[in-house]
Formats: structure tokens, sequence, C-alpha cells
């Protein structure tokens, strides 16, 4: 008998960017790094309704061309249930419109301690600091 439940999850994040600050790099026009943090609600676009009306908090760091959006970055987030129960994230990837990469549960909090998983983001951007990411990821839910 397995003790872990494996399932594949789809879901959106929508993203309103919280704060921002940015040092020009100086090597060339547009090069910045930039350190954001960003809120945002949870919704499953396939299969069980499992992390709808969650928020989350993403930090990160990205490097870019500020004319193009266009760079790198990683970061973490932390998804909250109803409850007050949390999953932390790690992620990197690249910026901008079709900017995506690998994400990584690397813990969870109260009913989602020894969650784990992987799987990949694809990054839309909308206007300004809106945004949406859609989600795609294979889960082992520890069985209690």
């Amino acid at each position: 008998m397995s003790s872990v439940e494996l399932r594949k999850v789809k879901f959106r994040e929508y993203f309103c960017s919280a704060k921002w600050e940015q040092i020009d790099v100086g090597d060339r026009e547009g090069h910045i790094v930039g350190c954001f943090q960003a809120r945002a609600i949870i919704g499953n676009t396939e299969g069980k309704r499992l992390f709808d009306g969650w928020t989350e908090t993403d930090t990160g760091a990205i490097d870019l061309d500020s004319k193009t959006f266009r760079g790198t970055g990683h970061g973490y987030e932390v998804w909250t249930d109803p409850d007050g129960d949390k999953i932390i994230v790690s992620w990197e990837g690249t910026t901008g419109p079709g900017g995506g990469g690998p994400h990584t549960i690397l813990s969870g909090t109260g009913k989602w301690q020894g969650i784990r998983g992987t799987g990949t983001y694809s990054l839309h951007p909308v206007s300004g600091v809106q945004w949406y990411v859609d989600m795609e990821m294979d889960i082992e839910f520890p069985k209690r």
C-alpha cells in the first residue's frame, strides 16, 4: 500500500505586483536587475479543485531587458490555503511573453506537511504589473 497519493494538478495564478525595486546594470540601455514581491489568487483550470481561492505571495529576483521584458529570474512562492496552512515552492525560468520554467514544492505546514512535487509554468503578461501564470504539477500528497 502506497503512503502517498500522486496527482496531476493544473491551475492558474492571477498576479498583481505589490512591491518592485530595480537597479540599472549600466552595461547597456534597459538592462536592469530587480527584486519584487507580488500577490496572487489561485484557481484550478482542470481536475480536482484543490487550490481554488488560495492566496499566494511570490518573492523573487529578475535580470532583464526593460524594453522587451525578456530575461531570467528565480524566487519563492508561499501558497496559503483558507485555513492558513502553507505550501512553499521555488521557481526559476525566463521572463516576458512565453516565459516559463520549473517549479518545485519545497515543504508544507499543517495538513500539507510532507507534500512534494515538481512541474512547469508558463507566463502570460496582461498589462503593466498584471500577469497570470499557468501551472502544471505532479504532486505527491502524504496519505493521512
